[in-house]
């Protein structure tokens, strides 16, 4: 084995091609096993690494990718064996022209203890065994490797250490964090000496990409997919020859890069060919691609009316509360109801209207489809939700560009409710990303996709938790990834402010939730089903089953009203929830609150109330 630095000094360097999807292919086995096999089957993972420097690499990874996600809080010592025989293969596949790096993947499945437990086995057992050449593969986020990279290099100062990302063809990670930024902090990061893109896509993808780079700079590393898979007979098949493989990737062979080798789908006849095409004569790429000469930068979409942003400044100058109002989507397709009550709601004041997105994981239409069009067709500033439970970072992503594209600028970013059991063998939750992870997308594309009119980016609070210590550090966190804005659950009593009040020590605008009760039935079915609302026992003494509906709409009122009155100075403005959609109950409060029964205009003609369509209201 080569000592790590000199790594550095040679010109080039070919490295390996994928473990997982090759193990797979020769043993049968799911890639999932191959961590293992280094301890079940040492003999075929040593017989890959072989045919890889068979092939001409001269860089091996320890078959170690995804051994942190395997660990066994109960079998420690398993994760260091694992890991031990990882590297000692490697080790004995190598000659005296080889590097051997130890191989590090993200790690998941864990929760936060166990995750920190997993990375300091495995960083001590790389660094018992002598290792001094890291590389950390397949990264959305240069934040899930930069404590460790750091950790290697205290611990282990001579250390050579390789960041590599994946990208998609957009050019941006899983976490929706785009190239630019990735090279940015890979740019300063002392404890990086190589960098660059690993999986996700293919040559032509990975060549299309690295053109966005400037000709100077650290080293850089890239070893991309063997094109895109397809499914066959239940296993991920690549398609692309070697031969191909060999031509497409020596495109890549630039004068800042250092490493070229293969990832998912690629075998030792790749890099072979890959191998013997680079031995060929050929100068290296000195320009990039011509742009074509008609390239014009995007236009940027302008805001549809007035943004929640430009709302809350108009609320604050006039001393007055900010008030939203929400409506849930249909369970159909019809919107005609919900499009009467937002006209209800901006003709009698309502700053916004807030647009739910299945709230209890019950399947309604599409809150940005419904928003945009609310936005459209009324005029009214809409914040439509937008949970993880439902979408994976692509959709959320996705979901965040159509919304700008209808000029929708403010987002409330939730984790979204859990999926009902009854539901779990057929609707399968994503959570890709919590509500503090969907904030950082947020940030991140408003800083590289919509600086000139970015997204407001809103959050929840619940201040009735048992821990509020444990809730204003999330709310710290979610503030940090980028919000600036919170709506908290329905209050039923002040007893709980002082989170409320902490949340806007820490710069946080707060709209405080206000949900009339419109009935005993419905006052005991929040209390009692729905997650998040907590109504003391002495509010729902004042409701009785046998109170005439009006009457019990009224007693409602008049408990939100006083509540309003004792909380307005704690808040920026109040998030009202509309009970079954109904617009006019929301207007009589506006009305019969102090100070705000001059936002709450008369409406011309009659407020027409909506059918309920659940409980009794």
């Amino acid at each position: 084995m080569r000592p790590a630095h000199d790594i550095l000094q040679v010109p080039f360097c070919l490295a390996d091609g994928a473990m997982g999807s090759w193990f797979a292919q020769q043993s049968g086995l799911s890639p999932a096993d191959c961590e293992a096999a280094n301890l079940s089957q040492p003999q075929l993972i040593r017989q890959i690494h072989q045919a890889y420097v068979s092939s001409g690499a001269r860089f091996l990874r320890t078959n170690t990718f995804a051994a942190a996600s395997q660990y066994d809080p109960s079998q420690p010592d398993r994760l260091r064996d694992i890991v031990r025989s990882g590297w000692q293969i490697a080790l004995e596949c190598s000659d005296d022209q080889s590097f051997v790096a130890a191989d590090f993947g993200p790690v998941y499945g864990l929760d936060t203890k166990e995750t920190q437990q997993a990375w300091q086995i495995v960083i001590d057992t790389f660094i018992e065994s002598s290792a001094e050449l890291f590389i950390f593969e397949t990264f959305s986020d240069p934040d899930e490797l930069l404590p460790w990279s750091r950790l290697i290099r205290h611990r282990c100062p001579r250390s050579v250490i390789i960041a590599s990302f994946a990208l998609s063809p957009d050019g941006v990670t899983r976490k929706g964090i785009p190239l630019a930024s990735v090279a940015l902090r890979m740019e300063s990061e002392p404890s990086i000496d190589i960098w660059g893109f690993n999986c996700g896509i293919g040559p032509t993808h990975m060549r299309d990409l690295i053109q966005q780079l400037p000709d100077d700079g650290k080293p850089l590393t890239l070893m991309p997919n063997s094109g895109y898979p397809r499914l066959e007979n239940q296993r991920l098949v690549y398609g692309s020859t070697p031969a191909y493989y060999a031509e497409t990737v020596s495109d890549l062979r630039l004068p800042r890069v250092k490493l070229i080798g293969g990832c998912c789908g690629t075998t030792p006849r790749h890099i072979a060919a890959l191998s013997d095409r680079l031995r060929q004569p050929a100068a290296f790429r000195q320009n990039k691609s011509p742009s074509r000469p008609d390239e014009q930068p995007a236009a940027v979409l302008p805001a549809t009316g007035i943004t929640l942003a430009e709302k809350l400044d108009q609320a604050a100058r006039q001393n007055r509360p900010l008030l939203v109002c929400e409506l849930d989507p249909p369970m159909d397709s019809d919107m005609t109801l919900l499009i009467r009550s937002a006209r209800q709601l901006r003709a009698s004041g309502i700053d916004a209207v807030t647009v739910a997105d299945s709230p209890l994981a019950r399947v309604k239409l599409d809150p940005i489809v419904a928003a945009a069009r609310l936005q459209r067709e009324t005029g009214i500033t809409t914040l439509p939700h937008l949970t993880c439970r439902d979408r994976n970072a692509n959709a959320l992503r996705s979901s965040l560009l159509a919304m700008h594209s209808e000029g929708i600028r403010q987002v409330l970013a939730i984790t979204g409710d859990a999926i009902p059991e009854s539901d779990h063998g057929f609707v399968r939750p994503v959570f890709n990303l919590n509500s503090q992870g969907l904030l950082a997308l947020i940030s991140q594309m408003n800083h590289d996709i919509f600086p000139s009119s970015p997204l407001l980016a809103a959050a929840a609070l619940d201040p009735g938790v048992a821990n509020p210590q444990a809730e204003l550090r999330r709310l710290n966190a979610k503030k940090a990834a980028g919000a600036t804005l919170v709506l908290t659950q329905p209050v039923y009593d002040s007893a709980r402010i002082e989170l409320i009040r902490q949340a806007r020590q820490i710069g946080l605008k707060v709209l405080i939730g206000i949900m009339p009760l419109v009935s005993y039935r419905n006052a005991l079915y929040l209390s009692q089903e729905i997650p998040g609302i907590r109504i003391p026992a002495e509010v729902i003494a004042r409701f009785h089953p046998e109170q005439p509906r009006e009457q019990s709409v009224q007693i409602g009122i008049d408990l939100c009203v006083s509540l309003m009155d004792e909380l307005k100075e704690a808040a920026d403005g109040f998030y009202l929830i509309a009970p079954f959609n109904r617009a006019d109950i929301i207007i009589d409060l506006c009305r019969q609150s102090q100070g705000l029964a001059s936002i709450a205009l008369p409406l011309a003609g009659n407020s027409q109330k909506e059918p309920c369509d659940d409980l009794d209201c």
